[in-house]
């Protein structure tokens, strides 16, 4: 939850400070607010599909590729009898995931909210 919170102080920070150089438009600061908070919600998605382990096959095909370029070069390397299973089964995780997409959601959302308030 303390990640949340500087998450959103820092959306409000930059956001603040991009709609003082564009003379404060109340506009201005929806946007920035808006792009930022889909920047956060990207990143959280990326890191949420990174850590269910949706790019751990194409890690192996990668790694097992390098190792037969570097059978065939005739480098000597230590071989490494990693399976599919154990890719497969690997779960990497990132501290922030949850925060970026708490965050960012919640921008968004409120942001839109927000424009509709303005538009009508």
């Amino acid at each position: 939850m303390k990640n949340t919170f500087q998450l959103l102080a820092i959306n409000a920070i930059i956001s603040l400070l991009y709609s003082i150089i564009n003379k404060f438009s109340a506009y201005s600061f929806l946007n920035c607010a808006f792009i930022v908070g889909m920047f956060y919600f990207l990143f959280g998605l990326l890191c949420f599909v990174w850590e269910k382990g949706f790019f751990n096959i194409t890690l192996f095909s990668f790694n097992k590729l390098s190792q037969e370029f570097q059978k065939r070069k005739g480098v000597l390397t230590e071989d490494i009898n990693m399976t599919i299973e154990d890719y497969v089964n690997r779960e990497n995780s990132f501290y922030l995931t949850n925060s970026l997409l708490i965050s960012g959601l919640l921008i968004s959302a409120t942001t839109i909210g927000i424009s509709f308030l303005f538009i009508s």
